[in-house]
């Protein structure tokens, strides 16, 4: 038996088509603590499909995935496959997230007005991509290798 065959049973057994869950309820659920990875790495709560993680398997064998994964509260939303997610304000975003993203910019800005937000987000994006670009057309040094730089720890 899978580790993580208390969720899926549980999930299997759910009349709801969603379940929002904090990590402790989903350890209560398993009767033992998630891995350190699950509070770290969105890439262990993905829903891929193939050989890999039992996790995954757990949740996709009883038909469900995950969504609106939000590491920082340590809360996930596990939805019934074949089940539309939470309708979205855009293309990319629900309303919800959006606003906590929003929020968190302005935080880190300082900039409380949203279409100030956008204006700096976009320009920043514009220089990014065009900076890739040019870095894939490769310049005058062709053979040039960026030094190592150091990554914030999440």
């Amino acid at each position: 038996m899978s580790r993580y065959e208390p969720l899926a049973q549980f999930l299997a057994a759910k009349k709801a088509d969603s379940w929002d869950a904090s990590f402790e309820e989903i350890e209560e659920r398993l009767g033992a603590p998630l891995p350190k990875s699950a509070y770290k790495y969105p890439a262990w709560w993905a829903n891929q499909s193939g050989a890999g993680h039992s996790q995954t398997r757990g949740w996709r064998s009883a038909g469900w995935r995950t969504c609106d994964l939000d590491l920082e509260r340590r809360r996930i939303r596990f939805e019934r496959e074949g089940q539309p997610s939470s309708p979205p304000s855009s293309a990319l975003l629900n309303r919800r997230s959006s606003d906590e993203l929003f929020k968190r910019a302005s935080e880190l800005t300082g900039i409380t007005d949203r279409d100030m937000l956008i204006r700096e987000a976009l320009q920043l994006l514009v220089a990014r991509e065009a900076g890739l670009r040019l870095a894939r057309l490769g310049g005058t040094m062709p053979d040039f290798e960026a030094p190592p730089r150091p990554r914030p720890v999440i």
